[in-house]
């Protein structure tokens, strides 16, 4: 695989790799890297109305998904809108069933990504692995207990290779767990044929990872029986800590490499969704005992993560991660506790989903008075929006927002201004490259002259380089600036020496790590500050600013230079 990636074995060839975002594959062997963006709105109306035969079911099911704000986020990720079409199909029929459930699904809508798949779970166990043996006003609970033993034994085969990263397994794995083929590939298992050698061996897969990730975390969730078993389990498959001695069948394979910890992120989500949906009740059938002082859960688990945040130095996809798993337990006992400690969120440099957002909206509006540094980047309109109810919230504390190098556009950018027009704490805005565009500035004056905090701050800043706001944009500027003489807006690169100073470093730390000009765009952000810098010194041809301005403009163009050179010669 290395030498073909290389091009040292097959040379001619072409070399397409798929991986999640979160991969770091090696991206300086490959001319161009795509991210998948997901839907818009509009697909996602086209996609419900393709999946059901019946155009009413479509309509009834598209419009519950729009009215409900967690479903509608996640379904813009295909695969989330396919496995929720699929699971509100036991909601809303063409039969005269339909109006009864879709009450029961309004009272309990899935909220988190993992109740959409546990609610896909039930829907695919209730119509395919029981083969018509349970009738449609059959109990959950019921439902649950004829499936016990299969999904047992299918969450012990997820679990157990899911630690050791295999996807694919033969038939003979399969037995060895208890698993027959027949029983089950209809539903949970596609069937593939995989050349191994001169031979065709049958092979097994679960249809996508987050299936087999879905599945392991259920094994988990009936498998750990008291708050120390939990605690254990987490500190293992979030920070590589050995549990000691354990009976919670889950803890006694604990062959785990620390290189494998991210492989387990979505996987550690799920868990927390269903550890919450058996505290609830919901895993009934399924598991024979209560939890020991499940009353208590919820405050210890509060506890653990407010460690992690207070007393861990966490990576940013770490603590991203952390966040997740806070939303899809989604109880205020935990999230209370947890966010309060959240002082500091850097995720720089990393691809936000919107259901990334929504995840840092949850968290963080139970954190008052405590985050005064909030720094992303790689957000799109939607995410600007989800982001500007933060800035909304009467309990906001941001004091510095770094959003610099995300593609907000002027409909986010003017989202943002809106929700600013009342916001009370933030004293600097960064907002270099995020494609403002001068529609993007329409609102400024009135709302940035309303903000009743930045007008008693003789420090602020506003960080506006690197977009093109034309002529118009920069006469408001001028007339902001005007009205409110204490706030320092920052408009061409030349303006400030510490500035040009910190994209010499940005550009530099680019040189020694040649996957960034990939990972977060970073060709078409410095294309855009090259364009800056020339606007710039068509206004100041002298001084300390000027010439660095200049060994700014050569260092660019040499790095794009041996970019391209690279990416020619492969």
């Amino acid at each position: 695989m290395v030498a073909l990636i290389k091009g040292s074995f097959l040379p001619e060839a072409s070399v397409i790799l798929t991986t999640r975002p979160s991969t770091e594959a090696p991206k300086h062997f490959f001319q161009k890297c795509c991210v998948v963006l997901g839907f818009e709105e509009d697909q996602v109306k086209e996609y419900t109305s393709k999946f059901y035969k019946d155009s009413k079911v479509a309509e009834k099911v598209y419009d519950y998904i729009s009215n409900n704000d967690n479903l509608f986020v996640l379904s813009f990720i295909p695969l989330y809108c396919y496995i929720i079409c699929t699971a509100m199909a036991e909601f809303f029929s063409s039969g005269t069933h339909d109006v009864g459930d879709s009450k029961s699904l309004e009272l309990n809508p899935p909220r988190t990504v993992s109740e959409v798949y546990f609610c896909y779970l039930f829907t695919a166990v209730k119509h395919h692995a029981l083969r018509g043996s349970a009738e449609r006003s059959t109990p959950r609970s019921e439902v649950l207990s004829l499936a016990k033993q299969q999904l047992t034994n299918l969450g012990k085969l997820a679990y157990e290779n899911l630690l050791q990263k295999k996807i694919m397994f033969t038939t003979a794995d399969l037995e060895n767990y208890g698993v027959t083929p027949a029983d089950v590939q209809s539903t949970f298992l596609c069937h593939i044929l995989q050349p191994l050698k001169e031979e065709t061996v049958e092979m097994f897969s679960f249809f996508h990872l987050t299936v087999q990730e879905h599945l392991a975390a259920l094994y988990c969730s009936i498998n750990l029986f008291s708050e120390e078993d939990i605690i254990q389990a987490l500190d293992f498959w979030c920070f590589g800590v050995h549990p000691p001695s354990s009976i919670a069948a889950p803890l006694q394979n604990t062959d785990l490499n620390m290189d494998k910890l991210e492989s387990l992120q979505m996987f550690t989500r799920f868990f927390m969704g269903l550890l919450r949906a058996r505290l609830a009740g919901q895993l009934d059938g399924l598991v024979l005992s209560p939890m020991e002082h499940g009353d208590g859960i919820p405050t210890r688990l509060g506890v653990w993560f407010q460690d992690q945040f207070k007393g861990r130095k966490l990576e940013n996809q770490t603590a991203l991660n952390l966040l997740h798993c806070l939303t899809e337990f989604h109880m205020k006992e935990a999230t209370s506790i947890a966010a309060p400690e959240i002082k500091t969120l850097n995720l720089f440099k990393m691809k936000l989903s919107v259901v990334d957002c929504a995840a840092m909206h949850y968290v963080l509006q139970f954190s008052p008075h405590k985050l005064q540094d909030l720094r992303y980047n790689c957000l799109d309109r939607q995410a600007a929006i989800l982001e500007s109810a933060i800035l909304r919230s009467n309990e906001c504390q941001v004091k510095k927002l770094f959003m610099c190098g995300n593609n907000l556009g002027p409909e986010g950018v003017l989202e943002l201004w809106n929700a600013l027009e009342h916001n009370t704490t933030v004293e600097e805005l960064y907002l270099d490259i995020t494609g403002i565009t001068e529609r993007g500035t329409e609102n400024i004056v009135n709302c940035l002259s309303k903000n009743t905090s930045l007008k008693t701050l003789t420090h602020c800043h506003l960080v506006i380089v690197g977009n093109d706001i034309g002529d118009k944009g920069r006469r408001r500027l001028k007339e902001l600036g005007q009205s409110r003489p204490g706030l320092r807006i920052i408009a061409n690169f030349v303006d400030d020496l510490g500035l040009l100073q910190a994209y010499l470093d940005w550009v530099e730390e680019i040189r020694v790590d040649r996957d960034q000009m990939d990972s977060v765009k970073n060709a078409d952000a410095l294309q855009s500050v090259l364009k800056g810098l020339k606007l710039a010194g068509e206004q100041v041809e002298k001084g300390e600013n000027a010439e660095k301005a200049k060994e700014l403009h050569t260092k660019i163009v040499e790095l794009l230079k041996t970019s391209t050179d690279m990416t020619g010669q492969r």
